[in-house]
């Protein structure tokens, strides 16, 4: 949406109610928060409930004015996406349905028990992430030692010999995070703004079973707040 319409954004009034809404839902459903978020999104529902007043009043309802108490609730009782609403009976459907067809009177809560754990046993060992390895290999080919660029070579140099058997991978999963050559990727995050870091994957090669992840650290120069 910025990209396309980057024209005519700054003369949309709302559009500082959707940034700050959009960033207030990303912390909301970010698993696990960090208590070092909780002024900062403090902060945030403060702005928010202030433009909600300012520029839209007529749509201002209790509910607005509860979500300033959120981060105390955060931080009391975690993240509200944990305290589902869901009702009881529908929960529990599955075991009611399960105890009518068992008909055993006896110990229902032992049939029930069994029969549940049984059943997600089922579904795990089904589900391809659980009987995988965690790296996955997506396409790969081999390739001779003196193909490698001269700076890959040095870096190599240690670890690598001439005729080791080289494998260059297109695409890896590894824990179920896609690793691949090109895209920039968040290394890791600095000083207590938690300022991201960013490095570009350049190779991704296997050499006699070890993997190695060759990639250039970037520095961040500036932030584009509209994007």
């Amino acid at each position: 949406f910025p990209i396309i319409f980057h024209d005519f954004i700054d003369d949309l009034t709302l559009f500082h109610v959707y940034i700050i809404l959009r960033e207030i839902v990303s912390h909301i459903y970010a698993n696990p928060i960090r208590k070092s978020w909780l002024p900062y999104l403090d902060g945030l529902y403060k702005q928010f409930y202030s433009l909600m007043i300012e520029l839209l009043p007529d749509y201002v309802t209790p509910k607005v004015h509860f979500i300033t108490e959120s981060p105390r609730s955060i931080e009391m009782y975690g993240l509200p996406i944990l305290n589902s609403c869901i009702r009881f009976e529908s929960k529990h459907l599955y075991f009611k349905h399960l105890a009518i067809r068992a008909f055993n009177f006896k110990n229902p809560l032992l049939t029930l028990s069994k029969r549940h754990q049984l059943r997600h046993c089922m579904l795990n060992t089904s589900h391809s992430c659980f009987y995988s390895s965690s790296i996955t290999i997506r396409s790969s080919k081999s390739i001779k030692y003196f193909k490698l660029s001269l700076p890959i070579r040095r870096l190599l140099i240690d670890d690598v010999k001439e005729t080791d058997l080289i494998c260059e991978c297109a695409s890896i999963d590894y824990h179920h995070i896609n690793i691949r050559p090109k895209p920039l990727m968040i290394h890791h995050l600095m000083h207590a703004e938690e300022v991201p870091v960013f490095c570009e994957v350049h190779y991704i090669l296997n050499i006699v079973g070890k993997w190695f992840v060759i990639a250039e650290t970037l520095d961040t120069v500036s932030f584009n707040e509209k994007l």
